[in-house]
């Protein structure tokens, strides 16, 4: 028996145990670094995804099947199975149909299928659900007849690439074209050209099968007297960004650095609620319980604002308050007391050492941030503004084009 025909059954058998005993999670399929993931809902196929190429699948898939599709992150509710969260959303918000999203689950599905079955000794792991973050589209879920036409078909697949002897070449992998005397004497100038610009060493085979619209058998037999002849060489190629990393690319480029906040508490839960309050209005927060531990941490994150409690058991908020003052790195930084002692006489103390305002504990929401907004007034306000920034709408990004 082939290595491909034991990859095929392998897969086939797994199929049928989970089927039969209707079970939710996820099948880790292993090889080298090399790993896929086959997710499955009360024994249904949900997706199938991994290998070298995950996202350059995704995207030739799309453009097959929804070449207008817009992503919409905003319901993303955990990155590990992404591609199945957005043909949900795409569905939801008739950006394409029940049908136009289940080819492209089986196109996918398709060539993961490929990749596994032409590997041998593949390591396998599962991992039991109870149920997926994200709500099941009951329209989606590939049965066990489906997932066993997808295999059958994937087996004629193998079937043909093993026969036509291309056994030892790689699908994943983008061929390049040599530079050849002997081809320029062969060849006109504008098929060099054309061949050059084709085997570029960008894309993959799979890549190029679909621009000319062809079985990826026949596209790599039309090149493949080129590879005999040493003409072609093959190199393994990156994967492209998924659509996640694009918008965190995109965001980090057009949005501002968010300004550093530091409290200063040896209570967890006040550090805590200062972030649960400060981190919504675009301000990102350091939270310290040792304040001389601490101190290091602040002259390496030089945070814009600093809340510091009065009353901590190793150092007291007036003695950090005076050494930061005496630092030239915080001498103008504001510094916020957090206190349930705002006497007069604490307060002048305080006022003397060089404390910038007062909060009393416990503290409220629009206390924390009025009194945040009042001293980082100027990076506050930049912010905002290129929050407002309609150059991207933070929930939605134009698919890259494969």
């Amino acid at each position: 028996m082939s290595a491909t025909a034991i990859g095929c059954k392998m897969l086939s058998d797994a199929l049928a145990v989970i089927s039969q005993k209707k079970a939710t999670g996820k099948l880790i399929l292993g090889q080298g670094e090399q790993k896929w993931q086959l997710y499955f809902f009360r024994g249904f196929l949900l997706y199938a995804t991994g290998g070298l190429h995950r996202s350059r699948r995704w995207y030739r898939a799309i453009a097959q099947y929804c070449p207008d599709f817009r992503v919409n992150l905003s319901h993303i509710v955990a990155e590990e199975i992404w591609e199945y969260q957005l043909l949900q959303n795409g569905i939801a918000q008739r950006e394409m149909s029940v049908e136009q999203a289940k080819g492209i689950l089986r196109s996918s599905i398709c060539e993961v299928f490929f990749s596994i079955a032409n590997q041998s000794d593949l390591s396998r792991q599962w991992y039991a659900y109870k149920h997926f973050l994200f709500q099941v589209n009951p329209h989606l879920l590939i049965s066990k007849i489906e997932s066993q036409q997808i295999l059958a078909t994937n087996q004629q697949l193998c079937q043909q690439w093993e026969n036509m002897g291309l056994s030892h070449l790689n699908p994943e992998c983008a061929p390049i074209l040599q530079d050849s005397p002997d081809l320029q004497n062969r060849i006109s100038s504008d098929s060099l050209l054309a061949l050059s610009n084709q085997f570029n060493g960008q894309n993959t085979l799979w890549d190029i099968a679909f621009s000319k619209k062809q079985c990826l058998t026949l596209t790599t037999r039309t090149l493949y007297h080129f590879v005999k002849q040493g003409l072609i060489e093959f190199r393994i190629v990156h994967d492209m960004p998924s659509p996640i990393e694009q918008w965190h690319l995109a965001a980090a480029i057009i949005q501002p650095i968010r300004p550093l906040i530091a409290c200063i508490d040896d209570s967890r839960a006040v550090c805590e609620f200062l972030e649960q309050i400060l981190a919504p209005a675009g301000y990102e927060v350091i939270k310290i319980q040792d304040p001389m531990q601490g101190i290091a941490t602040l002259s390496k994150q030089k945070p814009a604002l600093i809340f510091l409690d009065v009353l901590m058991p190793k150092a007291s908020g007036f003695t950090i308050c005076d050494f930061l003052r005496k630092t030239p790195i915080f001498r103008d930084t504001p510094i916020v007391f957090l206190t349930g002692q705002d006497g007069l006489i604490d307060r002048t103390r305080a006022k003397w050492l060089g404390a910038t305002d007062f909060v009393s504990k416990p503290p409220t929401p629009e206390k924390v941030l009025q009194v945040v907004e009042k001293y980082l007034k100027n990076e506050n306000n930049s912010h905002q503004q290129l929050s407002n920034n309609h150059l991207i709408n933070p929930g939605e990004l134009t698919l890259a084009g494969s």
